[in-house]
C-alpha cells in the first residue's frame, strides 16, 4: 500500500495540533465531575538538556505540584465567575479540605507541537485534573453562599 506525500504530510501536521482543554463541569458515569485543566512549565535543567523525557517528567510534575488545593479553588471559583475576600477563601478551603478531595490527573498533553528533531514538545504542558466534589456543582454552589 502506497501512501501519498501529502497525505503523509498533512497526517503528521493534525497528529501536532494543540487544542488546549478547558477547566469545566462534566458528567462522569452518573455523577458531576469537575475537570480542571492546570498548565505548568517542564524545569530550566530539562529544557537545556535537550531530553525529550525530561522535559515531559518535570513538565507533569509541576503540574501535580500546582494541582494543589489552592490552586484548584482558584480555577472552581473561575469557573463559577466569582471573588472571594481572603477569609471568605480560607473559610472555603477549610470546606473543601473536610470534604478530603483528592484529585485525581486524568490526561496530560504538550501545550506545542513540534516536528521530532529539535522540538519544542512537553517544554510546557497541560493536565486535566478530575475533582469529585460531593454533591457536585450543586454542593459546591452552596458551599460558597455558606462562606460568603
Amino acid at each position: 500500500m502506497k501512501y501519498s506525500p501529502i497525505l503523509l504530510l498533512f497526517f503528521l501536521i493534525t497528529c501536532q495540533t494543540y487544542s488546549p482543554w478547558k477547566s469545566e463541569w462534566k458528567q462522569k458515569d452518573g455523577i458531576e465531575v469537575f475537570y480542571a485543566a492546570v498548565s505548568a512549565k517542564a524545569s530550566a535543567q530539562a529544557i537545556e538538556s535537550g531530553s525529550l523525557a525530561m522535559r515531559r517528567t518535570t513538565c507533569v510534575n509541576a503540574t501535580n505540584l500546582l494541582s494543589t488545593s489552592p490552586k484548584l479553588t482558584n480555577i472552581l471559583l473561575e469557573q463559577e465567575s466569582v471573588e472571594l475576600t481572603e477569609t471568605e477563601m480560607k473559610d472555603l478551603a477549610r470546606l473543601i479540605s473536610a470534604h478530603k478531595i483528592k484529585p485525581k490527573q486524568d490526561s496530560c498533553q504538550s501545550e506545542e507541537g513540534g516536528f521530532f528533531l529539535s522540538s519544542p514538545a512537553w517544554e510546557n504542558c497541560q493536565c486535566l485534573y478530575t475533582i469529585e466534589y460531593p454533591g457536585g456543582r450543586a454542593q459546591f454552589r452552596k458551599d460558597l453562599v455558606q462562606v460568603k
